[in-house]
């Protein structure tokens, strides 16, 4: 099977050929780790064109910023077939510069711009839209706008790569219906409005789903299959919001929005942090058909997953970054392969994966989780090692 294949057979709750091996991100610095070579000019190296032309600055870095994303996704995708996976995300995110050190979004967050060894890695700050006063005056994203530059962006890299044995999805971390919503109002307010005005929360989800919506069909115009909708729902302790609120103000933008990738003939994969067990039979409920995290630090037992919900979903996940990939041995990156296939894979349905991603996830971590995926994940399992 090619990585095509073996990925959408694990989304079809079936058994490849192998386990396949998937990530949500590998950040700039690995990137160049991997590929063996540093950026012509690091990201932050502004201080020239800020000389040249002071009035207009932060005009042309906005300008500047697509195509820093567009080669920043690209680097992601050449590392992740180097490094054997067999699939990759891509996403845009809309950003505007203020400054030099700090960018907003159409959703009203600022985001500062940490330096990841001369690559840009946005820290989300702040939200500017408290409530319904601030959202009605706010000037709302263009659509059709987002939708045009996702298919540009989506098309550039998928053409890039077409020829490769990776697969990639459109996914739209940062500014999926959830996160984008209550970040750019900030969690306090956030949360007030969720008690007092749970029609404005409504409003606002249902303005993000329908963008989403239009990002999809955009990503799948431009040869894409495979939608991650993006956005933690829940801490370690638990979900952010009650599983009541989500049911009535979530849900039926999660079936919308899936509903959307399953008439193109695609497919719809939630991410989220966290320990999401109180709310995982809401989202099967949803109709998504993966699953991606479930972070064994967060308290989720992929095992008891898979029990519960293996015959409706995809589960996608579970190899910690905060230590497994980040300080721990060949043998402990081993060991969790291991355990996750053992527990996971029988009968199909599941794709290996990072937890999640950050800049102190080592390479050579990564090498490891690929090659023991390759060593005990060959179907039937158990009968290789």
């Amino acid at each position: 099977m090619n990585a095509r294949e073996r990925v959408l057979k694990a989304l079809e709750l079936e058994e490849p050929d192998m386990v396949p091996v998937h990530s949500i991100a590998i950040d700039g610095n690995n990137v160049n780790k991997v590929l063996g070579k540093e950026p012509e000019m690091s990201d932050f190296e502004f201080a020239l064109l800020k000389e040249q032309d002071p009035e207009h600055y932060a005009e042309k870095l906005t300008e500047a910023v697509p195509l820093i994303e567009v080669e920043l996704f690209s680097g992601m995708v050449e590392a992740a077939l180097k490094l054997g996976f067999d699939a990759m995300q891509i996403g845009i995110i809309p950003y505007e510069a203020l400054n030099d050190r700090e960018l907003t979004d159409p959703w009203g967050r600022i985001w500062e711009m940490m330096d990841n060894e001369g690559n840009i890695f946005p820290f989300y700050k702040k939200g500017l839209i408290a409530g319904p006063e601030e959202w009605e005056r706010w000037p709302k994203p263009d659509i059709d706008k987002l939708a045009e530059e996702e298919y540009e962006f989506v098309k550039t890299i998928y053409e890039k790569f077409k020829d490769e044995d990776i697969y990639i999805m459109a996914t739209d971390d940062f500014i999926g219906i959830f996160e984008s919503t209550w970040q750019s109002m900030g969690m306090v307010n956030f949360s007030r409005q969720l008690i007092k005005n749970p029609s404005h929360i409504k409003e606002r989800f249902e303005f993000q789903t329908k963008l989403i919506c239009e990002l999809v069909k955009a990503s799948f115009d431009a040869g894409l299959e495979v939608w991650v909708e993006s956005g933690d729902l829940a801490y370690k302790s638990g979900p952010m919001i009650s599983p009541d609120a989500m049911r009535k103000l979530l849900l039926p933008c999660y079936k919308k929005l899936v509903n959307t990738a399953h008439k193109l003939g695609g497919k719809c994969v939630l991410h989220t942090d966290g320990n999401i067990m109180p709310i995982l039979d809401l989202i099967v409920e949803a109709g998504f058909d993966g699953l991606h995290s479930l972070d064994p630090v967060a308290g989720v037992d992929i095992a008891e997953v898979k029990r519960r919900v293996g015959d409706k979903l995809c589960l996608l996940g579970n190899i910690d970054v905060s230590y497994v990939l980040s300080h721990g041995s060949k043998e402990d990156v081993e060991e969790a392969v291991k355990r996750t296939i053992e527990v996971a894979a029988p009968g199909g349905g599941f794709i290996l994966s990072p937890t999640n991603m950050h800049p102190g996830v080592k390479p050579e971590n990564l090498r490891w989780m690929v090659e023991a995926a390759r060593r005990y994940g060959v179907y039937p399992i158990g009968q290789r090692g």
